[in-house]
């Protein structure tokens, strides 16, 4: 099982011709790709030896960990074996106890409370874990998710929905900080609304009784990189903390699976707090008693008897499919299934999650497929600072695949949009640094919707304005990109010998778990490599297997 990326220099390859499947995309034979940059970021130095000395571990993982700031033995100990120190208190985001009084008032009142999430993993696992905690607490609670159709966060008329069907309290998760009319509306249905979120808030913030955002310039938090379901279960704490105390060692024993999940899955940084959280979440989800996430674990060949888990089987196992409801058909179906005590209907809905997972696998290879497509047959590649294709048809549940890939094929900043009728939905992801939250801000006026972060964006356009706003996001990006930054960059974190490459060094690397953004994968540089054998795997070839030489080693990639 490998546990890092080791990059390679090949300087000789024996005749060996690796043919693989179908390719995703086919350039033409005119497309030169821009040659990569290569380096590394740190060697192993005599301060990493003795560091790695002390601290009982490799000295290729004490350069990786001294190259990410933990450079003393305290650091060092306190990295790897994270415990509930990193917990920070909840009572310090903004407006907790507010919301804490007003949640206990609704649950001794029993009256009824609406969750409302999102479509996304972190959504779904917000709003799971807020029910769940909930009910046990005896309250009356009801629960309701956006359709992607529907549009990012909370609106006019689920509010309306609730104050028709008698709620009293809205509790957002994951979603509501730039929910502005929808709050005001609230407020004049007589309803009160908590707004949980971690995305990041506009100058002024909703009329809401609680507005509970890490990332609020007030915050005394000290960290802003919760994820959505992160702030759930903080809220939640606050509350057990303060009204029901003896339920807080089994609210964390049962509740951080689902944290850990939405961390992973939803790329915030594995850093500080979420790095205890990630951590210790994985090793409730290995003894996790809720059935449907013991149906999905299985459904994606997750055996915990056989292997320890990891920020991998999250990030591109688990993760996935539970987007892949929302992307492909309706996010209940992924709610449901974390809800579920029934072992029969958690099979039957994580099978259903495996499928559409597939379908989702495949419909994103095709629009991939024809977005390359338009990249290829478009203008010169060094003179588009972003790339903005669009495209009949393709689904606003897949476009931010698409645009993942673009940018990891193309190496700059880009936006993929789906085109219907009367209506252009899009999807961005960043590279070189530039912030599309900027981007959306200067183009608003082209845009019907539109909103995000720095490093990925969605919108919604008017197909008449798509002409005028590829041409202002180029200008913009043009003017915002270093050029040179431009360029694919194979970066590693250390340079290492053939000798320092063992299966020791594989489980010393295991350390590093749960890996993720912020925390990513070690990445090795081995120079002057051989390729001496090799062979394409998988279903569909589209895998690879292979052997090289370096330092009179030989190793199995």
């Amino acid at each position: 099982m490998s546990l890092c990326c080791l990059y390679l220099s090949v300087i000789e390859n024996k005749g060996i011709t690796l043919t693989t499947g179908k390719q995703p995309f086919l350039p033409p034979k005119t497309f030169r790709p821009t040659p990569a940059k290569w380096r590394t970021k740190t060697i192993i130095s005599a301060d990493d030896q003795t560091l790695a000395a002390q601290c009982g571990i490799s000295s290729v993982l004490a350069a990786i960990l001294r190259l990410r700031g933990f450079d003393d033995v305290e650091k060092v100990q306190h990295f790897l074996r994270p415990d509930e120190s990193a917990l920070r208190d909840p009572f310090t985001l903004p407006d907790t106890e507010a919301a804490v009084a007003r949640l206990h008032r609704a649950i001794e009142h029993r009256e009824p409370l609406l969750i409302f999430g999102d479509y996304d993993v972190d959504g779904v696992t917000s709003t799971a874990l807020l029910v769940r905690s909930l009910r046990l607490l005896k309250a009356n609670v009801h629960y309701a998710l956006p359709e992607r159709a529907d549009g990012y966060g909370l609106n006019n008329a689920v509010v309306q929905k609730a104050a028709d069907d008698g709620i009293k309290l809205i509790f957002t998760a994951d979603c509501g900080i730039t929910a502005h009319e929808p709050a005001q509306l609230a407020k004049s249905l007589g309803m009160d609304l908590i707004i949980t979120d971690h995305h990041d808030p506009a100058a002024a913030l909703p009329d809401a009784l609680a507005v509970i955002d890490p990332k609020r310039a007030d915050s005394q938090y000290g960290f802003t990189g919760l994820s959505g379901c992160g702030v759930a279960y903080k809220v939640i704490q606050a509350l057990l903390a303060r009204h029901w105390p003896e339920y807080l060692k089994s609210f964390s024993q049962n509740y951080l699976d689902l944290v850990a999940v939405a961390a992973i899955a939803d790329c915030v940084p594995l850093v500080d707090e979420n790095r205890y959280l990630a951590h210790a979440g994985l090793k409730v989800l290995s003894r996790t008693k809720k059935k449907g996430l013991l149906a999905l674990m299985a459904a994606a060949k997750i055996d915990v008897t056989k292997q320890a888990l990891a920020g991998h089987h999250v990030g591109f196992r688990l993760g996935p499919r539970l987007n892949a409801a929302g992307r492909m058909a309706s996010p209940r179906k992924s709610l449901e299934l974390l809800l579920s005590e029934d072992a029969d209907e958690s099979l039957e809905l994580a099978t259903e999650l495996d499928q559409l997972n597939t379908e989702r696998q495949n419909a994103t290879r095709e629009i991939i497929r024809s977005a390359c497509e338009v990249v290829y047959k478009s203008t010169e590649l060094q003179q588009q600072s972003i790339l903005i294709v669009d495209g009949n048809g393709w689904s606003h549940g897949l476009i931010g695949l698409a645009a993942s890939r673009l940018v990891e094929t193309f190496y700059r900043p880009a936006i993929v949009l789906g085109v219907e009728e009367e209506l252009a939905r899009g999807s961005g992801r960043s590279y070189a640094d530039f912030d599309l939250h900027a981007l959306i801000e200067h183009t608003t006026h082209l845009l019907q919707s539109g909103g995000g972060h720095k490093a990925a964006c969605g919108l919604s356009i008017l197909p008449d304005n798509i002409d005028d706003f590829r041409e202002m996001a180029q200008q913009f990006a043009k003017s915002a990109i270093d050029p040179a930054l431009l360029v694919p960059v194979v970066e590693a974190d250390c340079l290492t010998e053939g000798k320092d490459i063992t299966p020791e060094l594989v489980k010393d690397l295991a350390a590093l778990e749960p890996c993720g953004t912020g925390n990513p994968e070690a990445s090795l540089m081995l120079r002057g490599a051989v390729l001496v054998d090799g062979l394409a795997m998988g279903a569909q070839k589209q895998h690879l297997k292979w052997f090289l030489e370096a330092d009179n080693c030989r190793f199995e990639c």
